[in-house]
């Protein structure tokens, strides 16, 4: 089971897992064809096998979250009502083949760098869409008639005394 699935929250919903693009996995397998008679090429083959199954990216209804690392694990998490900012990074092929990085930063130091990722337009709408679904839940303040809250001040008035 992946840590975001194991980590979600109550009433917490999986919004996108971010996926590594197709070109990655061509680079993975292309190595293990063309170096693999040497066998480095099997060594990069695997290191890129392992990155793959121990790196995530999400983006659930209240966080963005990313993990990784095989013996250690190293977790970044930002609440969606705490991004102050998107980032979206792509160069010439991520735009051609729909790859790119996206760095989304909050409030305070909170800072999360994706790793690439394929269709990171849409990630970055989905984290804009849930901010927005974030700041758009209204808390309800009672309200006071102008007599209630008087007596309220006069009752406190009379209990500091």
């Amino acid at each position: 089971m992946s840590y975001v699935k194991s980590s979600l929250g109550a009433d917490e919903e999986i919004l996108m897992i971010a996926k590594f693009p197709w070109p990655y996995h061509l680079v993975a397998w292309g190595a293990l064809l063309l170096l693999g008679i040497v066998g480095v090429g099997i060594i990069i083959w695997m290191m890129m096998l392992v990155h793959f199954a121990t790196t995530e990216a999400a983006l659930t209804s209240r966080r963005v979250v990313y993990k990784k690392g095989l013996f250690t694990r190293e977790t970044l998490e930002l609440g969606v009502s705490t991004i102050e900012q998107i980032e979206l990074h792509q160069g010439f092929w991520g735009r051609v083949f729909g790859f790119g990085v996206v760095e989304v930063s909050g409030t305070g130091e909170g800072q999360i760098r994706t790793h690439t990722m394929a269709d990171p337009v849409k990630f970055r709408r989905l984290v804009t869409d849930a901010r927005a679904q974030d700041r758009a839940v209204v808390v309800e303040q009672p309200e006071f008639n102008q007599e209630e809250l008087r007596a309220r001040e006069r009752t406190r008035l009379q209990m500091s005394t």
